[in-house]
């Protein structure tokens, strides 16, 4: 199966609510959406109805989202349930942003649906003794604008194949001074995909080169 994340938020295959959360995928050219309805659920609905492909698409999905772990089809039926992720609160301002900037557009996208430190479910990895973000900067540095102070942490159980970004990532926030969420910049979608997003491309593509 082909499967493929949509970004975008204006997409008329998709729900807005599913394109805030970035729960929205094609596999095969069929539009998947993973509505998450608490930190630990989301609601899987194909406009066809055939689910056939979920743990595949389940997968691609909690890529993004490793915390949720039980699937329900739109009449509540639980169709794949994975072992619960352990996690734990922490403060924000203890952690280690592995993102030098976030994009405007898409913390106006997130403000929707954050509340409280229980709605931040964030991926996390040790190095050198320090909680470093894996995803969720726009989330944090959105909770941190609107006065929430922590957030619900879990440690990534990705493969370490999958981390060895990791510590350049850090050593270039932390040369930007970027040792803590609201060091972050804030920029406008043009300028965040000039600086943030092309930025990783030229740096992925070198960790590829060196890798060949």
């Amino acid at each position: 199966m082909e499967i493929e994340r949509i970004d975008g938020y204006t997409d008329p295959r998709f729900s807005p609510e599913v394109l805030r959360q970035h729960g929205a995928f094609l596999a095969d050219g069929q539009p998947w959406s993973f509505r998450i309805v608490s930190d630990r659920e989301a609601v899987v609905s194909v406009p066809d109805g055939n689910l056939a492909g979920l743990e595949e698409a389940a997968a691609c999905f909690r890529f993004y989202a490793e915390h949720i772990t039980a699937f329900y089809d739109e009449a509540g039926q639980c169709l794949l349930r994975l072992p619960e992720v352990a996690r734990r609160e922490v403060e924000i301002a203890a952690l280690q942003p592995t993102q030098f900037s976030v994009d405007r557009e898409k913390c106006a996208a997130v403000g929707s649906f954050l509340r409280s430190g229980s709605d931040l479910v964030i991926p996390v990895a040790e190095l050198e003794g320090a909680l470093c973000t894996l995803d969720g900067h726009t989330r944090l540095y959105t909770a941190w604008q609107r006065g929430i102070r922590t957030a619900m942490v879990f440690v990534s159980q990705k493969e370490p194949a999958d981390l060895a970004w990791l510590a350049g990532l850090v050593a270039e926030a932390r040369r930007r001074g970027v040792f803590h969420v609201p060091d972050m910049a804030l920029y406008g979608h043009q300028e965040q995909e000039e600086k943030w997003t092309g930025w990783c491309q030229s740096y992925f593509a070198g960790k590829t080169g060196s890798n060949e």
